[in-house]
C-alpha cells in the first residue's frame, strides 16, 4: 500500500495539498471512542482481505487443474494414513494436491509422447477416472495399475516408496510409469505382458525418468532363448524396441495404436516390414558383435 501513496503524491498540486492541509487544520480531532472503534473495522478489513486473496488462489488452482485433467477425474485415497509413512504421504502430497499436480504433469508428458497429433492418425485411450492409491502394505513393485469398468484406473503405490531422504525421487518414478501404463493400449488386455511393460520403460528411459541400463555404455544385456519382445526382464525388451525405433522413426507410436483393437503377433511383423524375429536375431547378432569387440 505504502508503494501506491508514494506513487500517487506526485500527482497532487501544490493548491491541492495547501487546500487539504488547511482543511484537515480547521476539522475538530475525531472523538478518542470514535477513533477506537474504527480500529476494529481496520484489522477486520485487512482480515477478510487476506482470507479473500487466499479463496481466490485457492479457486484459481483448482480450476487450473481441472482444466489441465479435462476429460478425467482424479482421486488420491491414503490408506496408510495412520502409520509414519502414511503421514509423511499426507504431508507431502496430500494437504498440498502435490500427488494431483504429479498425475497431471505426468498424464500430459505421456500423452503427447504417445498421441503427438491431433488429426486423428492417433486415437487415445479412453480415461475416465484415475485414482493414486497409497496402499496399506508393501509391495514387490513400487508401482501396479489395475483397470476397472468405465475406463477407471488405480494406481497402488507401496508405502515402501516413502521410505528414506530421496523419496521425491522414487514417487515421481513411480506415478510416472503407473501413468504411462494407464494412457497405453494392451491389446484388449491380449498383447504379451513383456511387451507392454518393454514400451513402458522405453518410454521412462526416453522421457529421462530412469537411465537406459543397456545401449548407451557398451554393457551386454541378458541373452536368452527368448523372443526380444517377450523378454522376463523389461529393459532387455525396452533397448530391442530403442533398435527398432531407430530402424523405423515412430514405430512406437504406430505400435501402440495396433494394440487399440487386439492384438496378433503378425501386427509386429507388418510394422517392422518382415517377421519380427528375423529383427530380433539380427538385433542379438549386432549386441553380440559390439560386445567381442
Amino acid at each position: 500500500m505504502e508503494e501506491s501513496h508514494h506513487l500517487l503524491r506526485p500527482l497532487l498540486s501544490p493548491s491541492t495539498t495547501t487546500t487539504t492541509a488547511s482543511s484537515a487544520a480547521a476539522t475538530p480531532p475525531l472523538d478518542n471512542h470514535v477513533a477506537d472503534d474504527l480500529k476494529p473495522i481496520s484489522a477486520n478489513s485487512s482480515i477478510l482481505l487476506r482470507l479473500s486473496l487466499v479463496a481466490f488462489i485457492g479457486i484459481v488452482s483448482i480450476w487450473a487443474n481441472h482444466e489441465a485433467s479435462k476429460g478425467y477425474d482424479i482421486t488420491i485415497v491414503n490408506e496408510s494414513a495412520d502409520t509414519f509413512l502414511g503421514k509423511r504421504f499426507n504431508l507431502f502430497y496430500v494437504s498440498n494436491d502435490e500427488a494431483v499436480r504429479l498425475v497431471i504433469r505426468a498424464s500430459q508428458v505421456v500423452e503427447n509422447f504417445l498421441y503427438p497429433h491431433h488429426d486423428g492418425s492417433h486415437i487415445k485411450k479412453p480415461v475416465s477416472h484415475i485414482v493414486l492409491k497409497l496402499a496399506d502394505r508393501n509391495s514387490t513393485d513400487n508401482m501396479i495399475v489395475e483397470s476397472g469398468t468405465d475406463h477407471k484406473f488405480v494406481l497402488n503405490i507401496s508405502p515402501s516408496v516413502m521410505e528414506g531422504t530421496n523419496f521425491g525421487q522414487v514417487v515421481f518414478q513411480a506415478v510416472q510409469r503407473g501413468v504411462a501404463r494407464v494412457w497405453l493400449w494392451d491389446g484388449r488386455g491380449n498383447a504379451p505382458e513383456s511387451l507392454v511393460h518393454g514400451i513402458v520403460e522405453y518410454m521412462m528411459e526416453n522421457l529421462g525418468v530412469t537411465r537406459p541400463l543397456f545401449g548407451h555404455d557398451g554393457a551386454e544385456p541378458p541373452r536368452s532363448a527368448a523372443t526380444c519382445w517377450k523378454h522376463e526382464d523389461s529393459r532387455v525388451v525396452a533397448e530391442f524396441l530403442g533398435y527398432c525405433e531407430r530402424r523405423r522413426p515412430g514405430l512406437i507410436r504406430r505400435l501402440n495404436q495396433a494394440m487399440m483393437d487386439g492384438w496378433d503377433d503378425r501386427k509386429l511383423d507388418g510394422l517392422l516390414g518382415q517377421p519380427a524375429q528375423n529383427v530380433c536375431t539380427n538385433y542379438e547378432s549386432l549386441r553380440y558383435n559390439i560386445s567381442s569387440v
